[in-house]
């Protein structure tokens, strides 16, 4: 995500949830995307002006390798080509 975040020139945040900032993550994640107390990770958002909130990713319930695959297929799809 940073890599991608750069190479476009936009901003990444990332929010550890095994620190104080699971709050800060907790409220995107109940405003914005797939929230349950025990929500998966990663939740990967896109912020435009005027602060909306586009929800783009949830990790994959099936496992890690799989998420994998779905953050690979966000990084190269054309929704982050045109996010410039």
């Amino acid at each position: 995500m940073r890599e991608k975040a750069e190479a476009l020139g936009i901003l990444c945040v990332l929010h550890d949830i095994d620190t104080a900032e699971e709050k800060v993550a907790d409220e995107l994640v109940r405003k914005y995307g797939d929230w349950t107390p025990d929500y998966l990770v990663p939740q990967v958002f896109l912020e435009y002006e005027g602060a909306r909130f586009r929800h783009v990713l949830t990790g994959d319930p099936r496992g890690v390798a799989l998420t994998r695959l779905a953050v690979e297929k966000l990084l190269s799809s054309e929704l982050l080509a045109e996010s410039k």
